[in-house]
């Protein structure tokens, strides 16, 4: 003990000491008492009443304190005379805090805290809403954080506005007023307690507050914290304890019993000792001093210390510079205790920061600007702790300028700037328009490439290449356009660097098989780096193979050998054994629908046969329609199918129309010129050729272009000729004139009287005596009839043929004496009759050869008629014709055929046509005829085509009117919707119906792919994703999420890619069901620390020994039976018949904390003495045994 001194009152004030060494304190004694360095006493001033309030000293040597009597005063260091007071609304309890510019902050019970300027004017006032008692703490920026007594933590802007505020957590059955004042670090995190038993540590996110972490006590957290040397925090619960907590993670560094404190706070020395003053009844006091690692150093009421601790001690632990403790007591005393220590290096190492307790950091103004004006912008500039190191970045914000040089309180081009802020600082940021450097760097694990300079607005490339044994991780850095890519670009805005992070890999192999349950795989598991591994697939489904890789590797390789190097999670899918199709085309055609197919699955094939070809036949196994140009294949092996096409042939067909002869038949190929001739009967000539194809049509020798079957007819007409009749003086002549080849001509002489025909000269042949005469017309001919004078005594017989043309006659001479018998005949020419004479003397008029008696010149006449021809018609399949009749001899009679629909005229059959292959020609009636006319059913083409999906059979050319029945055949996965077309088939909606052909008809099947349904479904104990319809082959995905206390074990159904996966995918080849199965959570497996002690027993490091077999009971040596319900490995739910639900936690169970539901608070676990457990019920403050 260095001294101590005596005020007339109860001390809860906290001591503060000036530079020299003077200490001040309040007391309740109304006064304010300065001692010097040695104890004595300096000056007292005396208020008008207590004051709590701790006094805050500013760098000028003013002491600001605060008081019952509602007034904020300031006071002269040197002699304590009065400088100026403020009266408030309230009490002012709490200590005030004097910030860098001299401004004084400080909160009183009127819910206002108040900002003065240093000669004691009202700068503003900032409504809290509720009493302050919290001192308030002010940060780097000048944020002034301080507390209410509702809960409800401040934060202020410099300005007096709210910059935020935060509301602590309602604990029932507590108080949550926060009486602690804040303890602040560099890094920008708060840490306060509440009345509500928590510790709590915020960070300052500007616009609003982030909580860290929060800690529970037994109790009321009233004392500030403190904050030590190893990232640690200090403070004091009115539970007892006092607890170091790591300031990063809120985690329960130690704690050590010291005691009942209300509002005293610790204070930690150089070497991280913390000294801390606690009640610990039966009317003791200790002071203690902790080590760092929390072991005991000390403690005044060991029996070697040399003072005690008089009474209660709220007053806050100050520690100078000189390594002197002071604090003042309930025994109105003040203590002065040399430790030989100076106070810790931290942030805020006792209450309100440091011995002066002005709650706040020396801090200078850092200004910055640019130039030239508006080229760029700075950060970094603001308000700074003194020796802090401000990071200062010049950034461009005009595009096209980069930043050059600093100037003021830098100089040099380094950016950012680090600067040592010890007064206030002009920093000015010098810009240029100029090329940018990028400047690319590696983490460990990798080499990248595309640092250089480069012009403004220029997309940089930079590339990232991981060495072996890494994976690269991303980009850091700003402007990058794809910082997951290893090759990426950054927009050259401004001078950049980036790194590029890599990441060790780890190393193993997952595999997983598509569709689930068709095959599996070996291999899987964890492999060092670079160790080679043999990954089979092997299929499990007769009809099925291994087709390929997918995930991380690919390829059909089986099995795969992998040099392990990275995590890999690979796939074998399977499928229905593929079968190759391989399709040939013969000579005269070309093939499409080669390829690898399914197993089972039925391929579209079809033949396309060249002009001039024609489709045969498939050859091959498996052919749904081997003489269908288009149709299928069933790939359930290995198929090579032929295309058989034959070269087209086409019958030429010969007609020869009246008057000549063609040359044979024939049957050509496609393309070839057949030779035809046209040989013209006697006395005819050749007129032309009818009919397709014909190369010259009026020539007699020509070809005919073979590309279809042809029918040719040659036409001939009949020659003419002229016959000259003459005739001696005597006589004349009949018959003269213009004769057709053949036609037989009578001519006939005629005497004069006195003369009697004598015989003819010229082209004549046979009889020339008679004067009536039938000439054969096969030329011209010139004949002449002589006549000589009748003999005396004769009479001349002249015979007349009645037509002229109609016949000849015969006599036996041309003049007869008297009484002479003339033998005479009649003969009809061709298509001509006899009928009788006309005449006297005739014996037998209706005889054609007769007699008669001469007694005179006599002229006789031989009657002929012609002759009638009878023309027959006969129909034939497929047509009429005009009607036949009687004509006479040589008609030309006009017939015509009339083709049946769905028919064509082919050609006449009979004698004596025309042109036979003519639909409306003529018959010459030379004799009778019988004509028959040939029809030929007309073809029709019926085209069948089909969109994707699938394949048709029934088209081809077919007899006109035939009921053709179509075939449309789905591919897997699809299905057959209708037929398209002009003229639709008998049911459209059908797959296999029929088609009425009356004319050329195209069709397409068209087809649509399958869609399945989707249905998922679970059990209980935990929700999967919903269902759905999908198309043919879809690989749907689904997942399943276990419920609080289950976990997934598999999926049930068809078409699953991995059934243990919970993210998995459905093949939808057919409707799927699936059903995910959940089961309870063991305790055993869900505890990663668990281990097996014996069968079915296990011990956890936190959780303790507990028997566990099936089912979701559980005996626990401590709490007997339970049911639990298992969030995660650090914290469990269980019922407990006596204690019913509750959590525990790792993190507070190691504690003996345990939340209770029934309470709705905590209980404190106390099972020190197994044979009397007992817990802490904080909801009613009282020991409960609990029994097993």
């Amino acid at each position: 003990m260095e001294w101590n001194a005596s005020t007339g009152g109860v001390i809860f004030s906290s001591p503060a000491v000036g530079q020299d060494g003077s200490v001040y304190i309040g007391s309740n004694d109304n006064k304010l008492h300065a001692y010097n360095s040695d104890g004595t006493a300096k000056w007292t001033f005396t208020a008008g009443n207590w004051i709590d309030s701790t006094p805050a000293i500013s760098a000028n040597g003013i002491i600001y304190v605060g008081s019952w009597d509602n007034k904020l005063y300031a006071l002269y260091e040197s002699n304590g005379s009065k400088l100026w007071e403020y009266e408030t609304n309230s009490y002012v309890i709490a200590s005030p805090a004097i910030g860098a510019d001299g401004r004084i902050y400080v909160g009183s019970k009127d819910s206002i805290l108040y900002a003065f300027e240093n000669n004691g004017s009202v700068a503003w006032e900032y409504f809290a809403g509720q009493p302050v008692t919290s001192s308030a703490a002010l940060g780097q920026d000048g944020t002034i954080y301080f507390g209410d007594e509702n809960g409800t933590f401040h934060a202020v802007n410099p300005d007096g506005t709210t910059k935020w505020t935060y509301e602590v957590d309602t604990v029932s059955d507590t108080n949550k007023s926060i009486l602690s004042s804040a303890a602040l670090d560099l890094a920008g995190n708060i840490y306060f307690g509440s009345g509500n038993g928590y510790c709590y540590s915020l960070s300052d996110n500007d616009s609003n507050a982030s909580l860290n972490w929060k800690f529970l006590t037994g109790d009321r957290v009233d004392a500030s914290p403190v904050i030590g040397i190893n990232d640690e925090i200090f403070f004091v619960s009115r539970d007892g304890y006092m607890r170091s907590l790591s300031s990063l993670s809120g985690g329960l560094n130690w704690d050590a019993f010291v005691g009942d404190v209300f509002y005293s706070s610790p204070v930690v020395d150089q070497n991280g000792r913390t000294y801390v003053i606690g009640y610990t009844g039966g009317g003791e006091n200790h002071l203690f001093a902790y080590d760092a690692n929390g072991s005991l150093a000390w403690d005044t009421n060991d029996t070697n210390c040399p003072f005690g601790i008089g009474g209660i001690v709220d007053s806050s632990l100050a520690l100078s510079e000189d390594g002197k403790i002071y604090y003042g007591c309930y025994d109105n005393h003040i203590y002065c205790l040399d430790v030989n220590q100076s106070p810790a290096t931290s942030d805020w190492p006792m209450f309100q920061r440091n011995s002066r307790r002005d709650g706040a950091w020396p801090s200078y103004l850092l200004e910055t600007s640019v130039s030239p004006l508006g080229s760029g912008s700075i950060s970094g500039g603001g308000i700074y702790n003194q020796g802090a190191v401000a990071s200062v970045s010049a950034a461009s914000t005009t595009q096209g300028y980069t930043f050059v040089s600093w100037t003021g309180a830098g100089t040099g081009a380094s950016n950012p700037l680090s600067l040592t802020v010890n007064s206030n600082l002009s920093l000015t940021a010098n810009f240029s328009l100029n090329s940018y450097i990028l400047t690319i760097d590696a983490g460990v694990g990798g080499i990248v490439s595309g640092s250089g300079t480069y012009d403004h607005g220029t997309q940089a490339s930079i590339t990232a290449t991981p060495t072996t044994g890494y994976l690269f991780s991303g980009w850091s850095g700003v402007g990058i356009t794809d910082s997951t890519s290893q090759n990426t670009t950054i927009l050259m805005t401004q001078s950049s660097t980036v790194t590029a992070n890599f990441t060790p890999q780890t190393f193993s192999v997952s595999t997983g098989t598509s569709p689930s349950g068709i095959g599996q795989v070996t291999g899987s598991g964890n492999y060092q780096y670079g160790q080679i591994v043999d990954i089979l697939a092997s299929a499990t489904t007769p009809g099925y193979s291994f087709n390929y890789w997918s995930g991380d590797s690919s390829g059909s390789v089986n099995p795969l050998s992998l040099i392990i190097d990275s995590n890999l999670s690979l796939t074998a899918n399977f499928g229905l054994a593929e079968h190759s199709l391989i399709l040939n085309a013969g000579v005269g055609g070309s093939v499409t629908g080669s390829g690898t197919f399914n197993y089972g699955s039925l391929s579209s094939i079809q033949a396309n046969p060249s002009e001039g070809y024609t489709f045969t036949e498939w050859i091959g196994n498996g052919v749904a329609d081997s003489s269908a140009s288009s149709t299928t294949v069933e790939m359930i092996a290995d198929r090579n199918v032929s295309a058989i096409f034959s070269q087209n042939r086409y019958q030429l067909t010969l007609y020869a129309g009246e008057g000549g002869t063609v040359s044979e038949d024939g049957n050509f190929t496609h393309g070839e010129h057949a030779n035809i001739t046209a040989i013209p009967n006697e006395g005819f000539s050749f007129v032309k050729w009818n009919g397709d194809g014909i190369t010259s049509s009026f020539s007699p020798s020509t070809t005919v272009e073979m590309n279809q079957n042809q029918s040719v007819s040659a036409l001939f007409s009949i020659n003419y000729y002229h016959l000259y009749a003459n005739s001696s003086v005597g006589g004349s002549v009949n018959g003269e004139g213009n004769y057709s080849h053949g036609q037989e001509v009578v001519i006939s002489a005629v005497p004069e009287t006195g003369y009697s025909f004598l015989n003819w000269t010229g082209d004549i042949a046979g009889n020339s005596t008679s004067p009536s005469l039938s000439i054969l017309i096969d030329s011209n001919k010139s004949i002449t009839a002589n006549f000589a004078l009748t003999t005396e005594n004769h009479y001349v017989l002249s015979i007349l043929s009645n037509p002229t043309n109609a016949g000849t006659t015969t006599q036996d001479a041309s003049s007869y004496p008297l009484n002479t018998t003339a033998n005479i005949s009649a003969n009809p020419a061709t298509g001509y009759e006899f009928l009788s004479w006309n005449g006297g003397g005739i014996i037998d008029v209706n005889s054609s050869s007769t007699t008669l008696n001469i007694a005179s010149d006599l002229t006789i006449t031989a009657n002929f008629q012609i002759k009638s021809y009878t023309l027959e018609m006969n129909s034939s399949t497929g047509g009429t014709t005009s009607t036949g009749g009687n004509f006479e001899y040589s008609t030309d009679v006009n017939i015509t055929a009339f083709p049946e629909n769905g028919y064509s005229f082919t050609n006449w059959i009979g004698d004596g046509i025309l042109d036979p292959l003519s639909s409306s020609t003529s018959v010459s009636m030379t004799q009778n005829r019988t004509v028959v006319p040939n029809f030929t059913i007309l073809k029709r083409t019926l085209t069948l085509a089909f969109s994707e999906g699938g394949a048709v059979h029934g088209g081809g050319v077919y007899n006109h009117g035939s009921s053709v029945q179509i075939n449309a055949t789905p591919s897997s996965g699809y299905a057959f919707e209708k037929w398209n077309g002009t003229y639709a088939p008998l049911d459209p909606y059908s797959s296999i119906t029929s088609i009425q052909l009356s004319q050329d008809t195209n069709l397409t099947a068209q087809f649509s792919r399958s869609i399945y349904s989707l249905q998922i479904e679970t059990l209980g104990g935990g929700t999967v994703s919903s269902g759905g319809n999908y198309y043919y082959g879809y690989n749907a995905s689904i997942s399943a999420n276990p419920a609080n206390g289950y976990q997934f074990e598999k999926w049930e159904g068809t078409g699953i890619a991995d059934i243990n996966s919970r993210y998995t995918t459905v093949q939808m080849t057919a409707d799927r069901n699936v059903s995910a199965l959940f089961s309870i959570l063991s305790l055993s497996d869900s505890l990663n620390d668990s281990v097996k002690i014996a069968e079915n027993w296990y011990t956890s490091t936190w959780f303790g020994t507990f028997f566990h077999n099936q089912g979701g009971w559980t005996y626990h040596l401590t709490f007997g039976w339970i049911y639990p319900i298992i969030e995660n490995q650090n914290s469990i739910w269980f019922w407990n018949e006596q204690l019913g639900w509750v959590w525990v936690a790792q993190e507070t169970f190691t504690d003996f904390y345990i939340w209770s539901e029934n309470s709705k608070n905590w209980i404190y676990w106390d099972d020190s003495n197994h044979s009397s457990i007992r817990f802490y019920d904080y909801s009613n403050l009282s020991w409960v045994n609990f029994d097993i």
